[in-house]
This record gives C-alpha cells, structure tokens and sequence, in this order.
C-alpha cells in the first residue's frame, strides 16, 4: 500500500478527484440557494407569494412611423415578499409591464419585459420575460372592398344577386410585410333565410391569400352592404302518360290532368332551359272505370322544388262487350224524385204595368232521370217562371215554365198561371181618363165626332169610315202618349162609361190625326 501511495501518477488521480468533488459541491450549494430562494423566504411567517396573471404589456414606440410585431399582450408575474407589501401592492394595482422599443433600430430583436410601480422590497420574476419583437415602417394602402356571403342561405325559392358596397375602398394601415400579404378585403354578411333585399353594416377585415386574418388596421371599420334577394319561380304546364295495363275489355280514352300547369322553382339558369314538365307517369293498372287519380309531379334536374307536389288526373275509359252493355243499360234506367211546392215567379215585367200572380203561387213537379243525377238535384236547382211580357191590362192565362238540368225530364202539377196586369196611373190625369185609358182606343174613336171636327161617317172619306169601323193598330201611335193598350178584346166595354168631356179632352191631348182624317178636315 505504501508503495502504490509512493507513486506520482495515484497522487495524481487522487487530487484530481477531490478538486472535482469540491467542484460540484460548490455549485450545488448555489443552484440549491438560488432555486429554493422565494421558498424559503415564503416559509418565513411574515412573508408570502402572489401571482399575478394576464398582466397587460405596455410598448414604448414611435407609433406614427413603426409597427412592432411579436410583444405578447399580456405576462405572468410572481411576487414574493413582505405580506403587508404583498397586500397594498395587490390592492393598488398600479403596478405595469412593459417593454421599450424607443431606441431600437428597424428588424428584429430579443428584449426583456420589464415592470414599474412594484416594491424594492418584493422579488418579481417575469413569465416570458425575454420576447422576440420586429420593427418595421408603417405603411398604408387602399384596397377595393368585396361584399362576402352564402347565396344558399337566402329562403327557398328565392335568389340573391349581386351586392352593392359603400364606401367601395378603404384603407389598410400595418407593417410592409404584412400590406403585401392582403389578398382580400371583405366585409361579411349573413342573408339568414332571407326572403327581401337585405341591407346591413359589416366590419370589414383583411385576409392573406389563405383566408388567414392580418393583423392591420382597416379604415373605415364597417361599410353598408345591399343584396338585392329576388323570388325565382315560374309557371310550365304539365303533360301525363299511361303506365301500366286497365282491367279486361277496358280502354282508356282520355288522361286529362285537372292542373294545366305547376309552380317550379330554382336558379335562373335552370328556369330557363325549363319550358314543360311532360312524360308523367298515370298508372292506371287494373282500373275498371272512370275516376281521378293523384300523381306525383317530378323535380326537374337543376330545380329545387315544385308546387303543387301532386296534380290530379281524370281517366276517363270505355269498356268493351258485355261490360259496355251493362253499363249502358244501367245508365238508362231512369227514376223519379217529386219536389213540392215550387215557387212560381214573373219573367218580363214592363215599368207601364202592375203585375198580381192569382193562382197558382207554387206547383209540384216531378222530375225524372238519372239516378246519380236526382241525387245530386235540390230544391234550389230547379225554377219555375211565367212570363208576362208584352201583355196589356187584365187578367191573361200564361204558361209555366221550369229551369231545370238538361239531364232530367220534369212534369207539372199545374202548367199554366193565371196573371192580372194593371196600368199604372199616370201624374196629371184623373181617374175618368184612368178608366178611358183601360177602355181601348176603340171608344176614343167612337166618340171623336162630337170634336166637331167632321163625321167619321163621311162617305167622302174612305180612311174615316174605316176608322170608325175598325178601333186597330193605327190608333196605337196617338194613344201611346197616355199608354192605353191596344188589345180591345181583353178591355170589356167600359168605354161606354167615358163620358164627353174626358173624351174630347183625351182627343185633343192626343192631337196628332191619321191621314184620313186631316182630308176629312180640311174637305168640311
């Protein structure tokens, strides 16, 4: 053992193990010192640890001229220290981080945050506390802003065109860098099902050729935006076919749709390749006779929807042999429904006239046909009138007539109504020339003599005698004036009642002659 001691390499090794040794027990000593520092102290009674989050970053620049990329927003800070320090620092909250770039050059560089307002007597440590930063000019351009929105989300049916912007530029302020980054600037808007033009403000943001947002600043933040929203609809008409096979001995001859057109809604470019909606399937398989049938109506390609979704179609059929027989048979057997008491009203009434309906005021009828017709026939479908045109004073005997479907047969209880008409008195007559009215224009001639304007005997006028003789449709134009009726035959023979006077009053009211009777004058 002495010897190997003896030897100067060993002392050698030996040596150099205690100097590491000592080495590594001094730095351990201090690592342990520096590390366990704020835990010590806060082990102590009278002193503590606050951590302070989100602390906002103050930057010290020339704003006007530079833009600073990289700061971070906010920092961590740790406190350690005195608790009545600890306590007023919290409560004031006057303390600040920040960083100053004032004589820093332009690119990039690694500061440290630094902070204010905190006590000498507290320990602070920073999270971050170096940052990496970049300083570059500001810059500003000009930028054409683009309206951005969903055309699909506006309401069914309907179309957004193109949108207006105003103000249509506006201005971007940011870093160099960043300004040849801007691909897009647009303001967003949201159509939310809309069914109208829609007209919102929208903040206006810039984006990189990646949709990404940039951090800039836009003047002015928001613009107007228009969208003009439009319904996209129109109106084509339908055609059907027949699908499948009808019962046996059974054609069909007619597949007429009761819709003639649908509402087909879409984009305008699909519109207008659009004129018809044909080729639509009618499955008449197995159908035995005619009937309406429901059938779906196909979305085009290209359009969104169609209204109605369902049309319907008639199928009209016409069986064969026996079938047909039958069927025709069936239809020929007719039946009979009675309605009672049908009220019977007056057609063709003249103002001239009063009208009374003696008898009868309501008739029976019987009405005959079709079973499926009757069914559908009521009270209200079938009328009953007389007409009483052209007739004059007194008491007439007119036909019934019925107004009824042309598919039924009818038979009256009572077929003719029996009408009294009267003439309406006119203003400025009394009643003698009343009763002369209703007595013809017989009597007037007949007591036109005592005028003393000439004999209607005259045998030197033929016209006059005739006159005299035959009361007819020639004296109608003079007595039009009072409306006296020209049928003497209904007008019993009141006339001889007239007296003198109301008949030369009533001859010389009525002062225009026939021929004859101005040469009868004029030859006295």
């Amino acid at each position: 053992m002495d010897k190997l001691m003896n030897r100067s390499w060993v002392m050698k090794i030996i040596a150099l193990l205690l100097a590491f040794m000592l080495y590594l027990s001094v730095n351990l000593d201090d690592g342990a010192s520096s590390s366990n520092k704020i835990l010590n102290r806060s082990s102590s009674a009278n002193t503590g640890v606050e951590t302070l989050t989100d602390v906002p970053v103050q930057v010290s620049y020339n704003e006007k001229n530079r833009i600073v990329r990289g700061v971070p927003d906010t920092v961590i800070m740790t406190l350690e220290g005195p608790k009545n320090i600890l306590a007023q620092t919290k409560l004031q909250k006057d303390y600040q981080a920040y960083i100053d770039l004032d004589n820093l050059s332009l690119g990039q560089h690694r500061v440290k945050v630094q902070y204010r307002n905190i006590s000498d007597n507290l320990n602070v440590v920073v999270k971050p506390d170096i940052v990496n930063v970049t300083i570059e000019e500001r810059d500003s351009k000009q930028f054409s802003v683009e309206a951005s929105y969903d055309k699909n989300k506006v309401k069914n049916g309907y179309e957004a065109g193109e949108a207006t912007v105003s103000p249509r530029a506006v201005t971007v302020t940011g870093a160099s860098s960043q300004l040849d980054q801007v691909a897009y600037v647009k303001a967003i808007i949201d159509l939310d099902n809309a069914s109208k033009t829609v007209t919102k403000q929208a903040t206006v943001v810039a984006l990189d050729k990646n949709l990404n947002k940039l951090n800039v600043t836009v003047q002015p933040e928001t613009v107007n935006v228009t969208i003009p929203v439009r319904n996209i609809s129109k109106k084509v008409p339908v055609d059907v076919i027949q699908e499948g096979t009808p019962g046996d001995g059974v054609n069909i001859t007619k597949l007429e749709p009761k819709t003639d057109t649908v509402k087909i809604i879409g984009p305008s470019d699909s519109l207008e390749k659009i004129d018809k909606i044909d080729n639509i399937p009618v499955d008449v398989t197995g159908i035995t006779k005619s009937k309406d049938i429901k059938v779906n109506v196909p979305v085009p390609d290209g359009i969104d929807s169609v209204s109605p979704k369902q049309i319907t179609v008639h199928v009209e059929v016409d069986k064969q042999g026996d079938e047909k027989d039958a069927e025709e048979t069936d239809a020929s057997v007719a039946e009979t429904k009675s309605f009672k008491n049908l009220p019977v009203s007056l057609t063709g009434q003249s103002s001239k006239y009063t009208y009374e309906l003696l008898s009868p005021t309501s008739v029976d009828a019987d009405v005959k046909g079709p079973k499926s017709d009757l069914d559908k026939l009521t009270k209200s479908g079938i009328s009953l009138s007389a007409n009483v045109e052209n007739l004059s004073a007194g008491e007439h005997t007119v036909p019934i007539i019925i107004n009824s479907p042309d598919s039924v047969t009818s038979t009256l209880s009572t077929k003719q109504a029996k009408v009294r008409v009267t003439a309406k008195k006119q203003s400025g007559t009394n009643d003698e020339q009343t009763d002369k009215e209703t007595s013809g224009s017989t009597s007037d001639k007949e007591t036109k003599p005592d005028t003393g304007t000439g004999s209607g005997t005259n045998p030197g006028t033929g016209n006059s005698g005739d006159s005299a003789d035959k009361p007819s449709e020639e004296t109608d134009t003079p007595e039009d004036n009072t409306d006296t009726p020209t049928d003497s035959t209904d007008t019993p023979t009141d006339s001889t009642e007239t007296g003198d006077d109301s008949s030369n009053n009533q001859s010389d009211e009525n002062s225009t002659p026939v021929d004859g009777q101005t040469d009868n004058t004029s030859g006295n």
